[in-house]
């Protein structure tokens, strides 16, 4: 059932009906699946989703088409998209991958994350057409961010450093990647846009779980999102610290475009085991975002034992853990 679906999604656009905000659908789908979903509550899923869509327009590209020089260009996606269909063809999906994500992976804000997290679930599912998807998405709507600095702080710290620099600005913009662009652009970016002692996914997973808890910013959840979708490319990177480092510019500019963002305050709570979850909730749910979370926090808490993850869990599922 899952794989008809997907095969169906893959004929909408990667925009919903309201200009900006990204097609969810065919994550949302693998997500629900992961998560217990029967076949009977895929199909309405898809069948509520698919109203706010607009069918795919498909162009071609031609010989001439060279894939680095037209990074940002949001008309190519159509030309991206079957370039990729092609590359995964004749190579394999993970030739196409190791060939093309590193340099993705420098403007991966693209799209505030959606178009890497739809990457990362064409990689779990194995789905030649939504890799390509995700990586025609980040081609298309590539962000390139300013390189950062290194610094001998920890994350936490150069968030709060961050923070304390850009209280008293407020990020323009009415989308999400707007308001990331446009922190980007700030001449006072350059100044806190360093990477940290600790480039691990492993401290970027617990810092943005940890800010999300305090926040339940809307903004901040693809943080947490997107940190699962790094996890899931990282094995097709040879270099790891390149892309990290990229990764981490990107989270910074969203965390910068939120008002009145704090570390402290964070509840402590006691350590269990997903096994006591029940995830009935968020299979009912019609909310991609919550869906897409709920998964993100089960994967990312199997994967690091990070009480955090377990606490979100905890919040949006309403259940005591």
């Amino acid at each position: 059932m899952l794989n008809k679906l997907l095969n169906r999604a893959q004929g909408y656009d990667i925009e919903t009906k309201v200009m900006g905000i990204t097609n969810h659908l065919p994550m949302a789908l693998i997500a629900l699946e992961r998560l217990g979903a029967t076949p009977k509550r895929l199909n309405e899923y898809f069948e509520f989703y698919v109203e706010k869509l607009n069918p795919l327009e498909y162009f071609p590209y031609d010989g001439e088409f060279k894939w680095l020089n037209h990074l940002g260009e949001k008309d190519k996606f159509g030309a991206y998209l079957d370039f990729y269909l092609s590359q995964i063809y004749f190579y394999g999906i993970n030739f196409t991958l190791s060939t093309h994500i590193e340099k993705l992976l420098q403007g991966c804000a693209a799209s505030a994350f959606h178009a890497l997290i739809r990457l990362s679930y064409g990689i779990m599912q194995l789905n030649s057409k939504e890799v390509a998807f995700g990586l025609a998405h980040m081609s298309s709507h590539f962000l390139l961010l300013p390189e950062p600095l290194k610094s001998d702080m920890q994350p936490s710290a150069l968030i709060d450093k961050a923070l304390n620099a850009f209280s008293n600005y407020e990020a323009v913009g009415d989308s999400i990647t707007k308001r990331m662009t446009d922190i980007a652009e700030h001449y006072g970016f350059a100044n806190v846009n360093r990477y940290p002692e600790d480039l691990s996914l492993g401290s970027f997973s617990t810092l943005f779980s940890q800010l999300y808890l305090r926040s339940n910013n809307f903004t901040i959840l693809h943080t947490v999102t997107s940190c699962h979708a790094m996890r899931v490319l990282l094995p097709y990177i040879q270099d790891k610290n390149t892309a990290l480092k990229s990764y981490w510019s990107a989270a910074l500019v969203a965390v910068l475009s939120i008002n009145h963002l704090s570390l402290s305050g964070i509840e402590v709570a006691s350590f269990k085991s997903t096994d006591e979850l029940s995830f009935s909730d968020a299979i009912k749910s019609n909310d991609d975002h919550i869906i897409k979370l709920v998964f993100s926090c089960i994967e990312e808490y199997k994967y690091y034992n990070e009480i955090n993850h377990l606490m979100i869990l905890k919040e949006k599922l309403n259940t005591n853990i």
